[in-house]
């Protein structure tokens, strides 16, 4: 976190100013520096008076300390001790969670310790695994492996009354004459999706200085795209929110999707890169094609979630022996039957082998994000283990493993301020 200032004004009176710990902050005090985040976007100006939702915007950028007038220098806050028991305790408890992947790699090894302080650091237990039905001995209701895809291919699968906004919101993008106007009168057709977008624009995860009561100026303040891609994912993960509970708990589930979609975010801005809202998208939805085969094929789905507790394997693997497929697979031929952005569909459909994207950067950040909300047990789309993390796909993101603990603590704290959108997309 970078903390800059400027040098006084002429006629100024350079008041006495220190650093001071983010928790002995109060509101009411004034800001001495510019305070950015890490990519040096500017959360608060100098000279600006410190209110209660800033210090909170702070915490989930990880600002530690501010410079404010008139405060003397303070030293920086102690983490807070925990209990060395404790943290041996969850370092057992999350050992056999790893045991697919090289805990030597130095990004898997940041991954398992930022989980370990993260759990030990008061998050509840892990939920116990739930109950699974027992198999129908006649396996009724399943198909045969080899007529899966057949099966899955000729069944018809469509998206609720959402996906004519997602269509039309692609037309509108593709004409490069459009207006913000015109994209905004497209999302108002959907009062609960215009309602949800201006939640999350005013969120913590925008921190922008003013609220914005307009669809139409958050497209001017966010982008076309980006916006198109926040929506389109808000459209598609509430069209499976029925999902019965005795086949998945949606609120993990939901939990996961939108964890992965921030840490595919914070990670894309680590980057640099200027698609962050594609790639919130992309992490939202890399786990669609599971989606389906929850609704549509449940018996299926029960059976590789039984094969992969049974016998300790990844759930994407047990998929592959139940079904001779994975659900990155199914995804994809939804979203090519969906005419959605291409960024979306790689980025999604090769997360769990990223190198094979003809696209592979976006497709090798949603793997990451993946792997390290697994790491943290944030929610789950049934898998119980931490999926392994391809070299290749660390490698391309040319990222020091270092910054992975900083994504973790980000990733867990903008969840906290998406609460209202695990209320609202679920019944």
């Amino acid at each position: 976190m970078n903390v800059s200032g400027a040098a006084p004004r002429p006629g100024e009176i350079e008041e006495p100013m220190g650093i001071t710990a983010l928790a002995q902050i109060r509101p009411g005090m004034v800001l001495a520096e510019d305070v950015r985040d890490v990519n040096g976007r500017l959360l608060l100006s100098r000279g600006k008076t410190i209110a209660p939702e800033h210090i909170r915007v702070f915490k989930i950028w990880g600002v530690s300390r501010v410079a404010v007038l008139g405060a003397r220098e303070s030293a920086p806050a102690e983490p807070p001790a925990v209990d060395p028991q404790r943290i041996e305790a969850v370092r057992r408890e999350l050992e056999p969670r790893f045991r697919h992947t090289d805990r030597r790699h130095p990004a898997v090894a940041e991954m398992f310790h930022s989980a370990v302080l993260f759990r030990a650091g008061g998050e509840p237990p892990f939920p116990p695994e739930p109950e699974l039905s027992p198999a129908e001995a006649s396996g009724a209701g399943r198909l045969p492996r080899r007529e899966f895809l057949e099966g899955f291919m000729e069944k018809e699968i469509a998206l609720p009354e959402i996906s004519s906004i997602v269509f039309e919101l692609n037309e509108v993008i593709a004409n490069p004459l459009s207006t913000a106007d015109q994209m905004a009168q497209v999302i108002h057709k959907s009062p609960s999706l215009t309602a949800l977008l201006l939640k999350i624009v005013n969120s913590a995860l925008y921190s922008l200085p003013t609220p914005v009561d307009r669809v139409s100026l958050a497209v001017t303040l966010i982008g076309t795209r980006e916006l198109s891609a926040l929506a389109l994912g808000l459209s598609v993960i509430s069209a499976f929110n029925h999902i019965p509970r005795r086949v998945i708990d949606m609120r993990r589930f939901l939990e996961h999707s939108l964890a992965c979609g921030i840490a595919c975010r914070l990670l894309a801005a680590q980057k640099n890169l200027r698609q962050t809202e594609q790639l919130f998208s992309a992490g939202l939805l890399h786990d669609l094609g599971r989606l389906i085969l929850y609704l549509f094929f449940p018996d299926d789905m029960l059976a590789a979630l039984r094969t992969a507790r049974r016998e300790g394997i990844c759930l994407y693997e047990a998929e592959r022996r139940e079904l001779g497929c994975i659900h990155a697979w199914i995804g994809q031929v939804l979203l090519k039957k969906w005419h959605l952005p291409l960024l979306l569909e790689h980025a999604s459909c090769f997360h769990h082998e990223p190198e094979a994207s003809p696209d592979p950067l976006p497709a090798a950040i949603v793997h990451v994000a993946d792997v390290l909300v697994n790491a943290l047990g944030i929610g789950s789309s049934g898998e119980i283990l931490v999926p392994p993390l391809r070299p290749a796909a660390w490698e391309a993101l040319g990222l020091p493993p270092e910054c992975l603990a900083t994504v973790a603590l980000q990733t867990a704290r903008h969840l906290e301020t998406m609460e209202f959108l695990l209320r609202e997309t679920l019944p």
